[in-house]
């Protein structure tokens, strides 16, 4: 039993205070308590409002983001109430509770704060010492999509699986969805894909029915094995068979897309990322594995759409602005913070621009494989702007790659036209002052630190 809270806040900003004050620093500030046994109880003592409703649970190295927006579109589209949850949020933590595609009020989220609060209380009283911020925010967003009735929960892990604070839902009807897997968080999910497949495919539980993309044969047996062990309905999807004939075009991507009764010809989204067709895809088919179990017919009308109206706040996310000249300057985001997402946005530059260079504005977080980034950046860049950034604000404070560090690699690449900044707005502003081309790129991070500047707040909300 919850008790009653003894001072209510009342502010959103004393909220957003409170749930500060749960971000770790430094260390692990609770050693003793393993694995979710925290996150399970601070959830039972809120009556587990996780398995009130259908879970789609997203776990995977790239495209978690994409894939979860993308599904949740299709769904809310298709007339259900959808919650949905992302990590980390670029702009607002409501970015991490959405009902239908929108954040929830300020006033709801200091509702749920309020609420969880006597919860967090208990479970110190227990000796499970204080939740921290994620666990805390995960609590919040499985009690409001109960609190406002969802149909369906579209859940992206924060890190891994097997052991991420989201992996708590009991039902046998979740979803698990699994993007495409690679090597990142080595040092805490392991440092090679059998184990961070096996890190991953621990959001497979009994009976529960698993699609992902064709991924490498190492990936597909642990996948294979961790499905036929829960007696899991397991279902890939491949390129060249389930979607493929890929064009490109000024506007968006079009593709032909086949999985069990939905056939689509052309199917155009509104994105230059050629890695959104096997993100989009996913959703797609996973709409279609939910309309057969739950006997809903999908209206090819509105799929096509949704995905022709889609946009996703930091993935090749393109803007048109005005530098000091008044002359228009192309500027893309996109989030990609590991190796093989970099590839992905590298590989997509290249096929949208072929015979362009960019002015690069470049911060990864600290012990990212910059290296590996930075080699596939030099080739397409005119000039690189090093930048920093630091985070206090989310699950775990961060603080971006030192830019000495930063240019002793390019040193080794002999790559000499950079240009350290360490604010990324003047660094914005030096770029579109310098180029018609400029790509904004390393981490979510600093791609929110610029988006907050230069969207007018016309993106939020």
């Amino acid at each position: 039993m919850v008790e009653k809270l003894k001072m209510k806040i009342t502010k959103y900003q004393k909220a957003l205070d409170y749930l500060h004050k749960s971000i770790p620093r430094g260390k692990l500030r609770y050693p003793g308590i393993k694995g979710l046994e925290r996150q399970k109880l601070l959830l039972e003592i809120l009556g587990k409002p996780q398995n009130k409703y259908k879970v789609i649970h997203i776990a995977g190295t790239s495209g978690k983001g994409s894939t979860a927006s993308f599904l949740s579109h299709l769904l809310a589209d298709q007339g259900f109430k959808v919650g949905l949850t992302v990590s980390p949020h670029i702009l607002y933590v409501r970015e991490r509770i959405q009902i239908n595609n929108k954040n929830i009020s300020e006033d709801k989220f200091t509702d749920l704060v309020n609420r969880v609060i006597p919860a967090i209380e208990e479970l110190k009283n227990k000796g499970y010492g204080e939740a921290t911020y994620f666990e805390i925010v995960v609590a919040m967003f499985y009690l409001a999509f109960a609190d406002f009735g969802v149909d369906y929960a579209v859940i992206e892990t924060g890190m891994g699986g097997l052991m991420d604070g989201t992996n708590v839902v009991e039902s046998e009807n979740k979803i698990a969805l699994i993007t495409r897997l690679g090597l990142d968080h080595t040092r805490i999910l392991g440092n090679n894909l059998t184990k961070i497949a096996t890190q991953k495919a621990g959001i497979i539980f009994p009976k529960n029915t698993v699609i992902t993309l064709w991924q490498h044969r190492n990936v597909r047996k642990v996948l294979d094995k961790t499905a036929k062990k829960n007696s899991s309905v397991l279902w890939y999807l491949k390129n060249g068979s389930n979607y493929k004939n890929v064009h490109l075009y000024n506007e968006g991507l079009k593709y032909n897309f086949n999985f069990g009764n939905l056939k689509l010809k052309n199917v155009f989204i509104k994105s230059r990322a050629i890695y959104q067709v096997e993100n989009s895809a996913l959703a797609m088919g996973t709409l279609e594995i939910i309309g057969q179990r739950d006997d809903f017919k999908i209206d090819e009308n509105i799929l096509r759409k949704t995905l022709a109206d889609f946009k996703f706040l930091g993935r090749m996310d393109i803007f048109k602005i005005k530098n000091s000249q008044d002359k228009e300057v192309t500027v893309i985001f996109d989030g990609a913070h590991n190796p093989q997402k970099m590839v992905a946005f590298t590989g997509s530059l290249k096929r949208a621009y072929p015979k362009n260079k960019f002015e690069f504005i470049v911060a990864f977080k600290q012990k990212k494989e910059a290296k590996k980034m930075l080699q596939k950046i030099v080739p397409l860049a005119q000039k690189i702007i090093l930048t920093s950034f630091v985070v206090e604000d989310q699950d775990m404070a961060a603080i971006s790659q030192a830019t000495n560090y930063m240019v002793e690699i390019l040193e080794t690449l002999k790559y000499k036209k950079y240009q350290i900044i360490a604010n990324p707005n003047v660094a914005i502003k030096t770029a579109i002052n310098e180029s018609p081309l400029v790509a904004v790129t390393g981490s979510l991070y600093l791609l929110g630190k610029i988006y907050e500047k230069i969207t007018n707040n016309k993106l939020i909300d």
